[in-house]
Order: C-alpha cells, then structure tokens, then sequence
C-alpha cells in the first residue's frame, strides 16, 4: 500500500474538503443566527485562511519533514537546497494567508504573494513535462491545475467581495 505522503496531490484534496467542510459546519452551526459576515466574505475566509495554512503545512511537511519523497514525486532531484528555500517561501507565503482568518486587510497581499508563486510552479511543472519529459505524478495532473486554479479562485473571490463591500457603502 502506498504511503499516506506519497499520495499525488493528497495537499490539495485535503484542502478543498477540509475548505468546504469549514464552511458547511460554520453555515450549519449559525443558521438560525444573525451573522455578521455575508455567505461571500465567510467563503473568503475559510478559503483564504486555510489555503494559507495549506501553504504553511505544505511548507513544512512536504518540502522540510518529507522533502525527499516529495521530490521523488514530483520527478526531483534528491537532498537538495532548494527543498528548504520553497519550504520557507511556503510557510512565509501561508502566514500571511493564515493571518487573513483574523484580519481582512492581508487578503490581497496574501493574493499578491500567491499568485506568482503558483503560476509560476505551474509554469515549472509543464516545462519539465515537455522539456524533461517530467511525468512524475505529483509534476502532473491536480498539482498543475491547482497551481493555475486557485489563484484564480482567490482573485474572483477577493474581487466579488470588494464589490460587495463597495455595493453596501453606496447603499448604506
């Protein structure tokens, strides 16, 4: 049987369940309550604060405690530096997402900071596929589609939501 870790894209299956069960249990949970947030904003919430945890755990587990699994599959060279520079990058990045449960003003700097790194390992991963014949199954599949989707989720997102806020000024 295959190790837990060694699961293709297990980071990205587990946040989107863990996103989407965070929001079902909070909805479910204040139902018959007044909330303060809109459905929009507790969307952005979860969805930017745990894509920062996400990142931080990412960071550490798959790029520091397991790095050479993690390397082996995504097609990688073994013991090498530059596990641990992403690994910090991850973490950094993911702090100031985690940070966004508590305070909405480092939504767009997390953004600002996660879309290139994404889009940017995106990019890496399809060169290698086609430059190295890269098909190692974590350099392949939901990996690179995360890595180009969520950015994008993020930007709608934070785009919806400031619309709104603009949209109850006006009307307020």
């Amino acid at each position: 049987m295959q190790a837990f870790f060694e699961i293709s894209g297990l980071n990205i299956y587990l946040q989107i369940a863990v996103t989407l069960i965070s929001i079902g249990i909070h909805l479910l949970a204040t139902r018959n309550k007044n909330r303060t947030e809109s459905f929009l904003e507790l969307v952005s919430i979860y969805t930017i604060g745990l894509a920062g945890w996400f990142s931080i755990s990412s960071g550490f587990f798959g790029h520091i405690l397991y790095a050479d699994e993690v390397a082996s599959g995504i097609g990688w060279p073994l013991n090498s530096g530059f596990q641990m520079e992403l690994a910090f990058a991850s973490i950094g990045i993911g702090l100031v997402g985690g940070i966004g449960f508590w305070y909405k003003s480092f939504w767009l700097p997390f953004i600002i900071a996660k879309t290139p790194f994404m889009w940017g390992a995106a990019l890496t991963h399809i060169l290698h596929m086609f430059q190295q014949n890269n098909f190692a199954p974590s350099n392949t599949g939901i990996v690179v589609y995360w890595d180009i989707l969520l950015p994008i989720i993020l930007i709608v997102l934070y785009s919806l939501y400031q619309r709104e806020r603009k949209e109850i000024r006006v009307k307020g």
